[in-house]
């Protein structure tokens, strides 16, 4: 059984919810697809009982590079045989800001995609189409380019019109944070490319005796009706795992003191020593979908649940799959997975900001 409803109900000027109830066993697999089909990602965070390897898991998630290359050096023959086609291949410019500059990326399955103010789509000269935000017609534009297309040969007048497009009209050099992977195992594979740094992830643990953990129960995993009461409970599970991924003491069982916290955690609830694993990074979701999986594995054995979030990046062009991405009050673009092994399921919670076309 699945489900897939918005909580609240979906306001242009409001930021979007959807939870998705899956079975883990299901063939439809949709806890996988929400993390392979997220390519840009920043900060992983895992929330799991004291002695969980949670470590362990992460072993596949490494570096990325930062390099600056022109948009031309992206389409080289070369470079498309070498990294596009071998593996996987995720790239975001570093210091574009998605509502008022040109922004390129590569979305990890061979697509080179330059989201674009009016005057450069213009002046560019390639087909491209009408970005759906801001709001403003005619104000941003959208141009993609299948890296991985029979037509990108250099012997192509298609080929030749794209690179003397990209060399006159967006010649310049531009930094990128590029990562490059295992396809199979989302693991960091080494750039080649002279000039690329290597940024290594950060990793930090918190720890929090004696948190109060919501008890979810069977009803609410197995409802076919989305009642009231039942969305509500969606929602405080929600706001748990946001506090408890920040390592907030108010989920703590010795905090009951109202001044220092006014929030209570959902009934029923049991007492659980927590830890708070979180990496960034520029994150392949390769990489953190392997760590699920080994967790899911370790949590059937325990008899214990896990939860993770994940944070995309606020600037990308696209957030899931081909849904495009952009900025209002915020560039939100996140998920939250609750598993519960025991019984078969997984919560999943997306969030998007309002500009972003995921629904």
């Amino acid at each position: 059984m699945s489900s897939h409803i918005p909580l609240p109900k979906d306001r242009h000027n409001k930021s979007k919810l959807f939870v998705t109830l899956s079975s883990l066993s299901s063939k439809k697999h949709e806890y996988r697809k929400v993390i392979e089909t997220h390519p840009f990602n920043y900060q992983l965070t895992i929330i799991a009982p004291k002695n969980t390897d949670v470590q362990k898991s992460l072993r596949n998630i490494g570096w990325h590079y930062r390099i600056t290359l022109k948009l031309s050096d992206l389409i080289d023959p070369a470079f498309i045989t070498n990294y596009i086609k071998q593996n996987t291949l995720i790239a975001l410019s570093s210091n574009g800001f998605i509502d008022a500059d040109d922004v390129y990326a590569i979305d990890g399955n061979g697509k080179l995609i330059l989201s674009l103010c009016k005057d450069t789509y213009e002046t560019l000269g390639l087909s491209g189409r009408q970005a759906m935000f801001p709001l403003q017609r005619s104000s941003r534009f959208i141009v993609e380019i299948d890296l991985t297309a029979q037509c990108m040969d250099p012997t192509k007048k298609y080929f030749q019109r794209i690179k003397s497009r990209l060399d006159d009209v967006l010649g310049e050099p531009v930094e990128l944070d590029v990562g490059y992977y295992d396809k199979n195992t989302g693991s960091s594979l080494v750039f080649d490319i002279p000039g690329a740094s290597t940024q290594q992830t950060a990793l930090a643990v918190r720890k929090i005796p004696g948190a109060l953990v919501p008890c979810i129960s069977e009803k609410f995993l197995k409802a076919n009706k989305q009642s009231e009461d039942w969305v509500e409970q969606a929602q405080e599970l929600f706001e748990w795992i946001g506090l408890a991924s920040n390592g907030s003491q108010a989920i703590a069982s010795n905090v009951s003191d109202p001044t220092v916290s006014a929030y209570s955690v959902p009934d029923p609830n049991i007492s659980a020593d927590l830890e708070i694993t979180t990496i960034n990074g520029l994150l392949s979701p390769k990489s953190i979908l392997s760590a699920v999986e080994e967790l899911i594995i370790e949590a059937r054995n325990s008899k214990t649940d896990f939860f993770v979030c994940v944070w995309g990046h606020e600037d990308a062009p696209i957030s899931w799959g081909n849904s495009e991405h952009s900025f209002l009050i915020s560039g939100e673009n996140m998920y939250a997975q609750a598993y519960i092994p025991q019984q078969d399921r997984c919560v999943t919670f997306q969030a998007c900001c309002p500009w972003d076309t995921f629904s």
